[in-house]
């Protein structure tokens, strides 16, 4: 799936609780200043209508709805099409600058559980319904489960992960290390430092990019 790409992605990942949501309205805030009509802000599983609706069954659901391995993961990826046709590659090729909360490290991380067939499912979906499309830059926010735990317990608003223990975060951050070490677009930061400090960097490095 060819695309005339312009813009520039930059995905945000890291555990429940690590701080993404913190440094995105943050960086969001410094570049509506900037500029404004050149960014799209976005998340995944979401971005559209459609993409938003998967996201309900998969994220935000509160019965007691236990899938297949499998059929989340195609699940999410009927999301991500949604939003990549709609959303970002329009996107891309008007030349924006795009940063999204989550993208196909998530799914890696999180429903494929150092699972080597499931990855290797997850990766020949990707390159069947997206191509050769993947982020331009990766943000990790590292952090101990031990301190996002506290942090979740605190939402107002739960979610499907949100119960879950803290073996499983465990393996989630786990995998995402092994992410960092594979992937050169992958920049780990710690997500327990001072939040202005990290969004400083994170901004000079979306610019220097």
């Amino acid at each position: 799936m060819p695309i005339n790409k312009k813009g520039y992605f930059v995905s945000f990942e890291g555990i429940d609780g690590s701080g993404k949501s913190t440094q995105i309205n943050i960086i969001k805030k410094f570049l509506d200043n900037k500029m404004k009509k050149e960014v799209l802000f976005t998340r995944e599983p979401g971005g559209t209508n459609e993409a938003e609706l998967i996201r309900k069954l998969v994220i935000n659901s509160k019965s007691n709805i236990n899938w297949e391995s499998k059929t989340e993961i195609l699940l999410l990826f009927a999301a991500r099409y949604e939003h990549y046709k709609k959303l970002i590659k329009p996107a891309m090729e008007q030349g924006k600058l795009i940063i999204c909360d989550r993208f196909i490290d998530s799914t890696i991380a999180y429903q494929c559980s150092n699972n080597k067939e499931l990855k290797e499912f997850c990766y020949h979906l990707s390159k069947l319904m997206l191509g050769d499309f993947k982020p331009d830059l990766t943000i990790l926010l590292d952090i101990d489960p031990k301190i996002t735990s506290s942090r979740i317990k605190k939402r107002g608003v739960k979610n499907h992960y949100d119960n879950k223990s803290l073996e499983y975060f465990t393996k989630v951050r786990n995998e995402y290390i092994k992410i960092s070490k594979n992937l050169s677009r992958v920049i780990v930061f710690d997500g327990n430092s001072d939040k202005e400090v990290i969004s400083k960097e994170i901004i000079n490095l979306i610019f220097k990019k």
